[in-house]
């Protein structure tokens, strides 16, 4: 197994309990490791884990919103969980936006709208590989969706696992911009 890959979806599936725990300092730090380990500078993966934990935190007012029927108020988080994930779009220098499909999988994630789920993946990891890389981005994608299907059953080894399969299949092709934004 790759060294780096493991690392990363150890990471990766790092943060998913962490913003369940609530614990946005150390999901912060956790995206900022993922960030440095690609070869981001220190400020740069500071400011994209900063920025992402933000976004998280955005994203369960966008719940509490979405509990008590305020769907405009829902989607002005949702709106700024965007903001907030082009902004780390800008700071790691990424020339294709992504953002909005990130924004709109977690709020369909939310929704248990599984094919805006799905479509929304696959946006994020076809926009940003390009065409090239078309069987890539859909092993990405279903590598996503698994991940979210096992960490909702609480299994941190197999959300792990799956993590780190993404991060291989993403590694080996060495992409000028990752698809990733926490």
């Amino acid at each position: 197994m790759n060294d780096k890959a493991a690392i990363l979806g150890g990471l990766q599936a790092q943060i998913y309990w962490l913003h369940d725990a609530e614990k946005f300092t150390e999901l912060a730090s956790a995206a900022a490791t993922i960030y440095l380990t690609l070869g981001y500078t220190q400020q740069q993966a500071e400011t994209a884990g900063n920025l992402i934990s933000e976004a998280y935190k955005l994203a369960d007012e966008a719940v509490f919103a979405q509990k008590v029927g305020d769907f405009d108020k829902e989607l002005q988080f949702y709106y700024q969980v965007k903001d907030k994930l082009t902004e780390v779009e800008t700071v790691l220098g990424y020339q294709t936006s992504i953002a909005i499909y990130q924004m709109k999988w977690w709020l369909y994630f939310r929704h248990k709208k599984k094919l805006q789920i799905l479509v929304n993946l696959f946006l994020q990891n076809f926009q940003a590989l390009g065409l090239f890389h078309l069987f890539t981005a859909i092993k990405l994608t279903y590598f996503l969706m698994e991940i979210g299907r096992v960490h909702k059953s609480r299994d941190l080894e197999t959300t792990k696992h799956n993590a780190i399969k993404y991060w291989l299949e993403l590694l080996r092709i060495n992409p000028s911009q990752y698809p990733y934004l926490g």
